[in-house]
């Protein structure tokens, strides 16, 4: 578009007031190495970050590869006898194309036992959302949030299955178990959020199950929190942690454990999200991990892995199921797989509430719009 070359000067402008700024932060990244727990007396609430593992800053991976075939060998004898699973979920919205609201919520469950044929289950669950519910959960009867709460709800509940069904193994979660989204939701939407994680780092720790939270394309800025107000840096809302350690991590090598203390309030006189977590405020802990040769992956964990001494083991499995695909853990890419609802699923649903309206003889009309969509119009 021509917009957009008419525009190359600002996109410029932007992408060196970055490098400068990003250049002043990987600075102060050897210093790191320096720093225990001792500084975080003098770190105040809401650091971003605490130390919580000491040591070097980057932790190398010293296992070198001749090939493709060595790798992979590799991969499959770390994964060997352990039991890994990953939880994935998808909805279908309720639409105002529809005269009558409807959503459907599904989560699923993908275990590999990495005992060689057949190691693989799957598990699912679905919830239909009909419109006496939605109404209920969301005043609005076409609204979304009540089906995405539902299916976050079902995921956080197969996570805590697997554990107690796989105890002392590893399941997989893609994304965040710090619920920075939730600040602007209503108190009791939140609190069933924050409920459905508390049930999850209390099985996962009662289990001795270690849930793996990763983020491919992180945005969080905890570490770099840290590090402006530790070091007295330039504030930036442009800059991310992977972004600024990217060069720092070879393929393999992952950064020590710090402690989330994440500031997300809307405003100072409000509480932080980990705030409302109540006893598990303080027990999430995080790093990153160059699985891509791209940006570093964030991977969280409850807290009680660090302190057991399980970083190597779980960063090995991670490491393991990214060179079995490429650049991502192969049972998160699965789960997403089996619980992706396609086109021809949507249709399917859709023709049901059709065929038990007519059953019924109830009375649900379609827009004109959607009508000449499924003819081709």
């Amino acid at each position: 578009m021509q917009e957009i070359s008419d525009s190359r000067d600002q996109f410029m402008e932007f992408d060196a007031d970055v490098k400068s700024v990003c250049e002043e932060y990987r600075a102060k990244l050897p210093v790191i190495d320096s720093l225990d727990s001792s500084i975080n007396t003098s770190l105040r609430k809401y650091s971003g970050c605490k130390v919580l593992e000491e040591g070097a800053f980057v932790r190398r991976f010293m296992q070198k590869f001749e090939s493709r075939q060595q790798a992979t060998d590799w991969a499959l004898e770390t994964l060997k006898g352990t039991t890994i699973g990953a939880v994935d979920g998808s909805q279908i919205f309720p639409s105002p194309a529809l005269s009558m609201p409807v959503g459907l919520a599904q989560a699923c469950t993908v275990t590999n036992g990495h005992t060689g044929k057949n190691s693989y289950s799957t598990t699912s669950m679905l919830k239909l959302m009909t419109p006496a519910e939605l109404k209920e959960a969301g005043g609005y009867a076409y609204a979304q949030s009540p089906v995405s709460l539902k299916r976050f709800e079902m995921e956080y509940g197969q996570i805590v299955a697997f554990t107690e069904a796989h105890p002392g193994n590893v399941v997989f979660m893609d994304g965040s178990l710090v619920l920075s989204f939730i600040t602007q939701m209503n108190s009791e939407d939140q609190t069933r959020y924050i409920d459905a994680v508390g049930r999850v780092m209390e099985a996962s720790e009662r289990n001795k199950s270690p849930v793996v939270a990763y983020t491919d394309m992180s945005m969080s800025q905890d570490l770099i929190t840290m590090m402006r107000l530790f070091f007295k840096l330039t504030p930036t809302s442009n800059l991310t942690d992977a972004f600024v350690i990217k060069e720092t991590l070879n393929w393999g090598d992952r950064t020590r454990a710090f402690l989330c203390d994440r500031d997300d309030r809307m405003g100072n006189g409000n509480p932080s999200v980990l705030d409302l977590y109540g006893k598990h405020r303080d027990s999430i802990a995080f790093f990153y991990l160059n699985a891509s040769g791209a940006l570093p992956s964030k991977v969280e964990v409850p807290v009680w892995c660090v302190k057991e001494g399980l970083l190597d083991r779980i960063t090995d499995i991670i490491r393991a199921e990214c060179i079995i695909r490429p650049g991502y853990p192969d049972i998160i890419h699965r789960a997403h797989e089996y619980a992706t609802i396609n086109n021809a699923e949507s249709g399917l649903f859709e023709s049901v509430i059709d065929s038990m309206a007519r059953k019924h003889k109830l009375n649900l009309f379609k827009s004109a719009k959607e009508l000449n969509k499924h003819q081709g119009v």
